[in-house]
């Protein structure tokens, strides 16, 4: 059963990655059309992804950081709301938080690992 799970976590992990490089390329060009519907829901998608995937895994941190992110772009989606590039973060700046928090559940499941091993 542990392994099975360290090898969920290990392809979520994989897959976040994945999908944090999605949204520097998607926060890039949401930058230069900040009213696309596409590119705000192909965003919306993936931290929708990555949040219902942490909430199922139990990373509370990246799940929470994810969940306001999908707020924010409900917003955008619905209209209430609006980017401009005053308002956007940089895509380096804008997934770092992201990136941070997967790295260190990557570190945390090694370490458990090896202390079991």
């Amino acid at each position: 059963m542990k392994d099975e799970l360290d090898e969920v976590i290990g392809e979520f992990l994989i897959e976040s990655h994945e999908s944090l490089d999605r949204l520097d390329r998607d926060l890039v060009a949401l930058e230069e059309d900040p009213r696309s519907a596409e590119t705000i829901a192909s965003i919306f998608r993936t931290v929708h992804t990555i949040k219902g995937t942490c909430g199922f895994l139990g990373f509370e941190k990246l799940e929470r950081l994810a969940h306001a992110a999908e707020n924010l772009l409900g917003k955008l989606r619905d209209g209430s709301s609006w980017m401009s590039r005053s308002r956007t973060p940089s895509s380096p700046r804008g997934t770092r938080s992201g990136r941070c928090s997967a790295r260190s559940s990557e570190r945390a499941r090694r370490a458990t690992s090896t202390t079991r091993s």
